[in-house]
């Protein structure tokens, strides 16, 4: 009886361990969301504003796909012209900021400074180019207009003279 008793509570223990760390392994499983890649983002510039001689855009990107990817704060942020010539130009992309699930056709916003302009001409429309980590691609905004350039700022310096570029983090 003790021998039956015995053997019982161990399988017992047993199936449910088993059952425990089956239920665990699916849920991680189900929970790894991938990186967002530039093949499913779409980022659109919803407006500019002048402030003492910079310019801040409004933008939204969204997740054109119909699965969550993580987004990462603080990719790349470039201004670039109509033939993706860089004007402006961020540090690189982080690898280790904060992240955010952006769920399937969801979106999220930032706004984008932009400070000093100096350099050559550039070709209409001018917009914001955003270069993500590692291998996941570029999203280039879509801009206000075909011939917007109210996201360049004024040349406060000497021409040739460095310019600059910043993002908040991503919000909702």
């Amino acid at each position: 009886m003790k021998r039956s008793l015995a053997l019982v509570l161990s399988i017992g223990i047993l199936l449910t361990s088993a059952v425990a760390m089956s239920a665990t392994a699916q849920t991680a499983a189900a929970t790894t969301v991938p990186d967002c890649t530039a093949a499913h983002l779409s980022a659109r510039i919803a407006a500019w504003q002048g402030a003492m001689g910079s310019r801040i855009a409004d933008v939204r990107i969204v997740n054109t796909s119909f699965a969550p990817c993580v987004l990462r704060n603080y990719p790349r942020v470039r201004l670039v012209s109509a033939h993706g010539t860089v004007m402006l130009n961020s540090a690189a992309a982080s690898t280790t900021a904060g992240t955010h699930v952006l769920s399937a056709l969801g979106f999220l916003r930032t706004e984008v400074s932009a400070s000093n302009y100096c350099g050559p001409a550039y070709v209409k429309p001018v917009t914001l180019a955003f270069v993500l980590p590692g291998t996941l691609g570029q999203v280039v905004a879509i801009p206000l207009s075909p011939t917007d350039t109210s996201g360049v700022p004024p040349c406060n310096g000497a021409q040739g003279s460095a310019g600059h570029i910043s993002m908040h983090a991503w919000h909702t």
